[in-house]
């Protein structure tokens, strides 16, 4: 090619903008699909969804596993909703990609609080599951 090497560079960088736009979509959709099974205690696809070594960690400051997540939601599951306020999609590789943001936790019952969170996605097999998930609660003001 007669093109200089900046354009090339400018091309590349182009190139992989578009998909890191695409994978943000694609992994910010998944998050939804998971919620929404979640929400509808829909385990099965949950399950599809969720790494075998999965560390889920609440903003209550205990983990699960991917079965005892999976049991968690079966029998006792009480999301009404986890609404992602600000998300930041970053690949670190072409295989894993990390959601830090803020999201607000609605569960049955109690009033609905906000978390700030960061999760991993990981392609294993050319498929995206879910790695990790862990939550803080967010705290109303800094403190003095």
């Amino acid at each position: 090619s007669n093109r200089p090497a900046c354009a090339i560079l400018l091309e590349i960088r182009d190139d992989r903008r578009r998909m890191d736009s695409h994978l943000a979509t694609t992994i910010l959709e998944l998050d939804a699909k998971r919620i929404a099974a979640m929400v509808a205690r829909d385990v099965t696809t949950l399950a599809t969804l969720l790494a075998d070594d999965l560390t889920y960690t609440h903003s209550g400051g205990y983990t699960d596993t991917k079965a005892s997540f999976l049991a968690f939601i079966k029998d006792k599951g009480n999301y009404v909703g986890v609404d992602f306020l600000e998300a930041q999609v970053t690949r670190l590789t072409d295989d894993t990609v990390i959601v830090r943001g803020l999201a607000r936790i609605r569960l049955v019952g109690i009033p609905g609080y906000e978390v700030i969170f960061v999760d991993t996605w990981a392609r294993r097999g050319g498929v995206w599951k879910l790695v990790v998930w862990q939550a803080t609660r967010r705290q109303a003001a800094a403190p003095q």
